[in-house]
């Protein structure tokens, strides 16, 4: 079984075949974090979509290191580019009935999954989580990321996976 370098370096020669065993060994992991970061399935699946057409043109500048780490990289700024792309508009209508929202029923019934946690955390926990635990990389290899300090990271880390802890102990978990 060849190495990821030694795919990488086929691929950048124009090996389309090298290039799809890339994407087969690491699209499970780089859909995960896209789709976690999103918090949405088809945005996740695009966003990994555009990471993989954006490191096929980039294959040459894959300098060694871990690949995963790379590509999770792209990942990242291509998420970075997709949130800076959306246009979030909140329209207040003026007419609009206000229904009260019965809590005591559903509150009871209410189940916690590993999706709204992700969402209890602040971003930059979310994507430093995300990254190193769903994703797989280092603390060092997350701050090479984002282009945070690696102290920063493993603060954001260690934060993040005590409030999960905390968030899915006292729920139900689906």
């Amino acid at each position: 079984m060849r190495s990821d370098p030694d795919l990488a370096h086929a691929a950048a020669k124009g090996s389309e075949a090298a290039f799809a065993e890339l994407v087969r060994r690491h699209q499970a992991r780089v859909r995960g974090m896209a789709r976690r970061l999103t918090g949405s399935d088809a945005q996740g699946d695009d966003i990994a979509q555009m990471t993989f057409l954006a490191a096929w043109q980039k294959i040459g500048t894959y300098a060694g290191g871990t690949f995963s780490a790379w590509i999770c990289t792209i990942c990242w700024r291509e998420f970075l580019q997709w949130r800076r792309r959306q246009k979030i508009e909140i329209e207040f209508d003026e007419t609009a009935e206000i229904i009260p929202f019965d809590r005591s029923a559903n509150e009871t019934e209410t189940k916690m999954d590993l999706a709204r946690a992700l969402e209890s955390l602040t971003e930059a926990q979310r994507v430093c989580v995300v990254l190193c635990v769903a994703a797989g990389l280092s603390h060092r290899e997350a701050a090479e990321a984002t282009g945070w300090p690696l102290g920063t990271v493993k603060s954001h880390v260690l934060r993040g996976v005590a409030q999960l802890r905390t968030c899915l102990a006292s729920a139900d978990v689906a």
